[in-house]
């Protein structure tokens, strides 16, 4: 248990980073580059990814760099972010208010990530 605790707490602590480096990012090409927000946004979440990738490897879960793996990584986060959207979408249907949807994302989409990484991603043959 303290291993899973220890994993979680690491897995949180570079998912706060990597949304630090897609704001910056973003921001950046945003402002300075001048691009559209949809497409910093992408080049932002694929960078962001691609750091959290490595970060998550080697600290989170302690193992190498391998392409299944970044292969699964990706299918993950890109589950995690079609999931991130469609409950957003389902909650100001729903006529909630914007942070409502906000809350249930931050509330679950990260854990369902984490236990989808820990399971598949990482898993141990």
């Amino acid at each position: 248990m303290r291993h899973l605790s220890r994993q979680g707490l690491r897995f949180a602590l570079v998912g706060v980073a990597s949304t630090g480096l897609h704001v910056v990012v973003a921001s950046a090409l945003i402002e300075l580059a001048e691009l559209r927000a949809g497409a910093a946004n992408g080049v932002a979440f694929t960078i962001a990814t691609l750091a959290s990738y490595v970060l998550n490897s080697g600290w989170t879960f302690e193992t190498q760099l391998a392409v299944t793996r970044l292969l699964r990584f990706g299918i993950v986060s890109v589950a995690g972010l079609t999931l991130t959207v469609a409950i957003t979408t389902a909650m100001q249907r729903a006529g909630y208010h914007y942070l409502v949807g906000i809350a249930v994302v931050v509330t679950t989409v990260p854990v369902l990530t984490f236990f989808s990484h820990r399971m598949w991603t990482y898993r141990i043959s």
